[in-house]
């Protein structure tokens, strides 16, 4: 199995207009909207190119935007600006906002090919605890990154409706593409080739009542690893939906960097892990039993507990040790019994999960909130 790098280095002498555009390209641009290229945009007074992102790697300031971070993204960056398939792709509309309260994290650019293709990539969450915050509010109510994605993705085509216009994202990413899809203009929806939802969360029935769901999903190419977790969330059942195989472990395998290539191909997998599905299973379970002001309760309380002790990024909270562990536990003692009974239910299943190593899976109960 190959990777990333590996298919970029493969293809690097070969245009998207000389092979057509493969679902693989897709994970590189969705991988390439977690590169922090602020400092390309700032000042740029012509076209900024993919290989500009040189310097970034000449100066030693590759900036990545993402939780589970390694330098295997250095390598990747070093594959694609040398690439004759990605490195000559023009970038341009680049956004990167972050504000904690209200929470909001949402950055995006779009590639540009000189044959009339041009691709939207949204980021996914990032290390902040807002962004983390933000996806959890999904499932309770519309956010603002949603709303900036809509109105985004339809000034983007309005300017130039002629072109081969394909939208996607990693994560939270892939969210923000269908949320567009399904609120925007259905004329200017209609000129959206390909979406590409990599192992993002799906969209709550409870918020976007009668939306055309059904129409954006018929369009949508969806990407989920083996051990799937944030793609399984309000699980819109895609119909082209994809299992990819993985070099990570466990929820590791959420990295998009970690997924694996087959001769040019998403190195495809037959199912999910048996302990990813049962995960998958008691959170479906807490959802249906639960209602919208339930779910509100319980994130804000939560994230109330996560953040109390001054820390706005997971890398801050993973750096509080045992110490920030024990703050967090005794924070939700103080919580309502909503609270307290999810985390009571979520911590005996993960005891249990341990135990089985999904061989056997225990029998879910589920958390019901009265």
């Amino acid at each position: 199995m190959d990777t990333l790098t590996d298919y970029v280095l493969w293809m690097s002498d070969f245009t998207i207009a000389e092979t057509g555009f493969r679902d693989v390209d897709a994970l590189i641009l969705c991988n390439l909207a977690y590169y922090n290229f602020s400092e390309l945009f700032e000042g740029a007074e012509g076209p900024v190119y993919v290989r500009d992102a040189q310097k970034m790697l000449d100066s030693g300031n590759v900036q990545v935007e993402i939780a589970i971070n390694d330098n295997k993204y250095t390598d990747l960056l070093q594959a694609i600006v040398h690439s004759r398939r990605f490195g000559n792709l023009r970038m341009s509309d680049y956004i990167d906002i972050k504000r904690a309260d209200p929470p909001v994290q949402y950055a995006v650019e779009t590639f540009h090919d000189d044959n009339g293709l041009s691709f939207i990539a949204f980021r996914g969450t990032d290390d902040s605890l807002a962004g983390w915050y933000e996806d959890f509010i999904a499932s309770f109510s519309k956010t603002e990154a949603q709303e900036m994605a809509k109105e985004y993705v339809t000034r983007m085509i309005e300017k130039d409706p002629e072109r081969q216009w394909m939208v996607g994202g990693h994560s939270k990413g892939g969210n923000l593409a269908i949320y567009a899809g399904c609120t925007m203009d259905p004329e200017l929806f209609a000129k959206i080739d390909r979406i590409y939802d990599l192992d993002g969360p799906g969209l709550s029935k409870e918020v976007m009542g009668d939306a055309p769901i059904d129409t954006v999903l018929a369009k949508t190419i969806c990407i989920l690893p083996e051990f799937s977790v944030v793609g399984k969330l309000f699980d819109m059942k895609v119909p082209n939906t994809r299992i990819i195989k993985s070099f990570g472990k466990g929820v590791f395998q959420h990295a998009p960097i970690s997924w694996g290539v087959d001769h040019g191909k998403i190195a495809a997998a037959e199912k999910h892990s048996p302990i990813s599905t049962w995960f998958n299973e008691f959170v479906e379970n807490w959802i249906e039993c639960s209602d919208i002001e339930q779910r509100r309760i319980f994130f804000d309380d939560l994230f109330e507990a996560v953040s109390g002790g001054g820390s706005t990024t997971l890398s801050e909270l993973a750096g509080e040790g045992l110490e920030g562990f024990k703050r967090i536990q005794s924070r939700l003692k103080n919580s309502n019994e909503v609270t307290k009974k999810i985390m009571y239910e979520f911590t005996k299943q993960a005891f249990f999960a341990s135990i089985f190593k999904g061989q056997n899976k225990p029998e879910i109960e589920t958390a019901k909130t009265k």
